[in-house]
């Protein structure tokens, strides 16, 4: 089985939700904790913004060159993970159906995110973020064919 990669556009699309998550989490933290001692909570504010914004910028392409995906005769398989890693390996007979979603960002810089769902196992759900949008539909539909036409 050849392995693919995702398209590149999801890293900037996995930064900016990154960013606008540590936006909202510094905004409250500085409501609750500056005005109760000023220049201590205000440094580690700081430092904690530029962390936050370190990992922000670092994550997104570490975890992508982490994300991996092949499809074969049997079915797909998944690759993902930075530290914890996974091996999903999903036969065609067990896909019961699929959906392509596209949140605002996804949108934007034109990728979408495979949903597989499947019944009866501990993952019902399987995503596999970040493929472009046509090559998302194109492999939905091409999964959802050939476990059509082997029985199920």
């Amino acid at each position: 089985m050849q392995t693919s990669t995702t398209d590149p556009a999801i890293i900037s699309v996995w930064r900016w939700q990154w960013l606008i998550a540590l936006f909202i989490v510094f905004l409250v933290a500085t409501a609750t904790l500056l005005p109760r001692s000023g220049s201590l909570w205000a440094s580690a504010l700081i430092v904690l913004g530029l962390s936050g914004v370190l990992l922000v910028w670092l994550w997104p392409p570490t975890y992508y060159r982490h994300l991996r995906y092949g499809v074969d005769a049997t079915g797909i398989v998944i690759e993902r993970g930075v530290l914890w890693r996974s091996h999903i390996a999903l036969p065609r007979a067990r896909i019961q159906h699929t959906d392509v979603s596209q949140g605002p960002l996804q949108r934007r810089y034109g990728v979408g995110t495979l949903k597989l769902y499947t019944a009866g196992s501990r993952h019902t759900m399987i995503e596999l973020p970040g493929l472009a949008h046509p090559d998302a539909i194109a492999l939905r539909d091409a999964l959802l064919a050939e476990s059509t036409t082997s029985g199920v």
